[in-house]
């Protein structure tokens, strides 16, 4: 039986763990597949005992676990490598990020809005394989990485070389009032959970790789967000920037002769505050709307209310995002903004939300041409990666292990 990979969250409602790291492993330009896969099972015992608490420094001293999660996927380059048992999935290969290299102020990929960050000259997301990690602790999520780091570096020391290395990671955070740092709600209009989730996310068919079918392939992107351009348009022009009233959530339907943005009636329900709330289902979504000012806000662009959301021309996704903070060197000394993470049968479509001119095409966050600069600059990417995540298949110690040949 072939099952989805652990920290993925798509049969439960608001049950992801808080805490968020993805690492990025890369191989010695020499490594063969069989090399690579032999450092790797050593890296899964790693965190198979870090599962139960075991630290392999601290004999017979079992530590909290925190509920670790982890999960593994493969990037394109890696099918690259000598003694592959497989070759590049031909959905990862027609439809992974574009490689460029410095990527500095280049868009992510070709007609997207989203452009890397000028002082981003190298996509550590371009890497062989990512491990993502989730638990209940930030310790756990962070006491992994540091354990990954120490397994690699002792393999690097015996072999005298680094077979595998830890070549990038980043970390995030779940938060509790379900926004985002430009304060408006995030993730208002994701998937149901189960079988919606399921049958956007699972690898249905592949003749060409029927190897990866359970599986699903996963999006990321680091995007920082310019909060000083973002605060200098007006709340109205914020809410029309992304189609849902600032305070309670409610999807906007109109915009008034004077030019204020009119929300759902009835949006809050009585006895309720915001739309995240039980008993607003129904605003969840954003309505369909006959103003052209409202068709190029970010919840419009984002989602085309497609009923058949099997088909990737959809569009539609199953994300789990988690924010950051970290320090930087220049004012205001942080940068914030969100790891956004989508899991999708095809990176397909991703590429049709961000690159079609009727959806985020063209567009850095929302808004068409005459839009003020905060829109067309406001985000930034740090790190853009697609990955294959196979199965979990009983006939194997770890997903994806059989591609690594022998």
């Amino acid at each position: 039986m072939r099952t989805p990979q652990e920290g993925i969250y798509f049969d439960c409602s608001g049950c992801n763990p808080p805490f968020f790291a993805v690492l990025f492993l890369r191989g010695a330009a020499d490594a063969s597949a069989p090399e690579i896969g032999s450092a790797f099972a050593v890296l899964w015992r790693v965190y198979q005992q870090l599962k139960q608490g075991q630290v392999g420094d601290l004999p017979e001293h079992p530590v909290p676990s925190g509920k670790l999660d982890v999960l593994v996927g493969y990037g394109g380059d890696l099918f690259d490598r000598r003694g592959m048992a497989q070759d590049q999935p031909p959905a990862l290969r027609a439809w992974d990020f574009d490689r460029r290299s410095p990527p500095a102020g280049e868009t992510v990929i070709d007609n997207a809005g989203l452009r890397y960050a000028p002082d981003v000259t190298t996509n550590v997301a371009r890497c062989e394989i990512v491990v993502q990690l989730t638990a209940e602790s930030q310790l756990a999520v962070f006491r992994a990485v540091v354990e990954t780091w120490k397994a690699l570096h002792d393999l690097a020391n015996a072999a005298g070389r680094d077979t595998l290395a830890l070549v990038g990671f980043f970390s995030g955070f779940l938060r509790d009032d379900r926004r985002s740092w430009i304060d408006f709600h995030d993730g208002v209009s994701n998937l149901r959970r189960g079988d919606e989730r399921a049958r956007v996310m699972t690898i249905k068919a592949a003749p060409d790789a029927p190897w990866t079918v359970g599986g699903t392939y996963l999006a990321y992107l680091r995007i920082d967000v310019d909060l000083a351009r973002w605060r200098t348009l007006p709340v109205g022009e914020q809410e029309l920037a992304v189609g849902r009233s600032k305070l309670t959530g409610a999807p906007l339907v109109a915009v008034a002769d004077d030019g204020a943005p009119v929300a759902a009636p009835g949006c809050p329900v009585a006895g309720t505050t915001e739309v995240v709330e039980a008993g607003n289902e129904a605003f969840r979504e954003p309505r369909p709307t006959a103003s052209t000012r409202l068709q190029v806000s970010h919840a419009q662009r984002a989602n085309h209310h497609a009923q058949n959301i099997s088909d990737p021309s959809s569009g539609r996704i199953f994300r789990q995002g988690y924010e950051f903070l970290e320090p930087c060197q220049r004012a205001p000394f942080f940068r914030a903004g969100l790891n956004f993470v989508s899991f999708q049968d095809t990176p397909e479509r991703l590429h049709r939300v961000l690159a079609r001119s009727d959806w985020l095409g063209g567009t850095n966050f929302g808004g068409d041409s005459e839009s003020p600069r905060a829109l067309k600059e406001l985000l930034a990417v740090q790190a853009a990666g697609f990955f294959l995540v196979p199965p979990v298949s009983a006939e194997e110690p770890w997903p994806g292990a059989a591609i690594f040949g022998r």
